[in-house]
């Protein structure tokens, strides 16, 4: 019985020669741009827990893994539960970081989590565009167009509903669209790469097409 466990072991091992902490996998995805997103800490592969992952975050996953940035950031074990630790809870990134060990979080392996809130995210190699835009009666229609592509998102837009810390959405948003909506430009709450907008119950099925609508230059 010695010598198949000595061979698991060696296998073990092998396994994760030349892995330090902090390098990142993607797994279960259809593709080898999707997927869980996998950290390795201590020896061994785990999971990152949903709670407040967001496009900035996962930017930091499809860039490190030689991505030029992330279309969307799963939740709710999108791409199946994974297996081991839930290494990293409340993960928040700036963007500029090589590795999500290197984001601000409750730190390792400390999470409340269960592997049905797995994270996950969808990579691209497209890069961001810049959009040219004149100011004229034009200017609605194509920021209306830039939003609904879903291209050269900057900006993470958290959608909360009023006095529910769970209810809400995210949303891939463009800083040059809210900057022409002063009506949800007034919802923002805290600046940088992600924004919190908080509105009322009502008002979630229809909060993407009230940040799309800009006004009108006159």
């Amino acid at each position: 019985m010695a010598l198949p466990r000595l061979l698991w072991m060696w296998l073990l091992v092998a396994g994760t020669q030349g892995v330090k902490d902090g390098d990142m996998r993607l797994a279960d995805g259809d593709s080898t741009n999707e997927g869980r997103v996998e950290i390795f800490y201590r020896g061994q592969w785990g999971t990152v827990c949903d709670n407040l992952w967001d496009l900035m975050d996962a930017s930091v996953v499809c860039r490190a893994l030689g991505f030029e940035n992330a279309t969307k950031a799963l939740g709710r074990a999108a791409f199946g539960p994974g297996a081991g630790p839930i290494m990293l809870d409340e993960v928040e990134c700036t963007g500029t970081e090589s590795s999500l060990a290197e984001c601000k979080s409750l730190g390792w392996l400390r999470s409340n989590c269960r592997h049905n809130q797995d994270a996950g995210v969808i990579c691209t190699n497209e890069t961001r565009g810049t959009h040219t835009l004149d100011l004229s009666d034009e200017l609605p229609a194509a920021l209306e167009w830039i939003f609904d592509s879903q291209r050269g998102c900057d900006l993470s837009i958290r959608v909360r509903v009023k006095d529910d810390e769970e209810e809400g959405l995210d949303v891939c948003g463009h800083r040059l669209i809210l900057s022409t909506n002063p009506e949800a430009e007034a919802l923002w709450k805290g600046p940088g790469p992600t924004v919190t907008m908080e509105v009322d119950a009502e008002c979630l099925p229809v909060v993407r097409d009230f940040i799309r609508l800009t006004r009108r230059v006159e």
